[in-house]
């Protein structure tokens, strides 16, 4: 297991704080609200690699859990396990995974938005597979696939595209500053 630096550990914190405040305010839209969270979901392990990007969002996702009011809405608690919204944010640990490996410094723009894109196509799939689940047994409101599908398509892809683009444009400027070391 690699040793973290006092440097790694503050990155971690600040950028979990980060995610953090961007969670909190919301444009409500159903059981799935839009926030920032994707945009940080693609830009920290971009940043940070696929290690410490995990690390950041599963110290996001304990610091919920254990009451913190830091996801969507300013929620937390265990409670939030049941939310409809809350496989976005586990499948936020898998994309860091998948992002934070993709992604290298010297890649060309057009592979800095193909592994972005491939993040949020992971993200979706964790996340409506989520929602079908807890929304059809958990909160017995029957909603079809194609339902939760057509409106992840028409109301938060177009957004999370642009989320996405600009968490690309952003890593580009932020690079020099933070060391990446996967």
């Amino acid at each position: 297991m690699k040793k973290l630096s006092t440097k790694d550990l503050v990155q971690i914190a600040v950028l979990t704080s980060m995610l953090s405040v961007a969670s909190v305010f919301v444009i409500p839209v159903g059981p799935v609200p839009i926030t920032l969270q994707v945009f940080f979901f693609l830009l920290i392990p971009a940043l940070m690699g696929k290690f410490k990007g995990a690390l950041t969002i599963l110290l996001y996702m304990f610091l919920g859990l254990i009451g913190f009011p830091v996801f969507a809405g300013g929620s937390g608690g265990f409670q939030s396990i049941l939310s409809p919204a809350f496989g976005y944010i586990i499948g936020a640990v898998l994309v860091s995974l998948v992002v934070g490996r993709l992604h290298r410094k010297k890649s060309s723009s057009m592979e800095m938005i193909s592994t972005m894109m491939i993040g949020i196509l992971l993200l979706y799939a964790i996340g409506i597979s989520y929602q079908y689940v807890i929304m059809n047994i958990y909160l017995q409101t029957p909603i079809t696939w194609q339902t939760i599908i057509l409106t992840n398509i028409t109301t938060f892809l177009p957004i999370d595209m642009v989320k996405a683009f600009t968490a690309g444009i952003v890593c580009r400027r932020l690079e020099g500053v933070l060391i990446r070391t996967a």
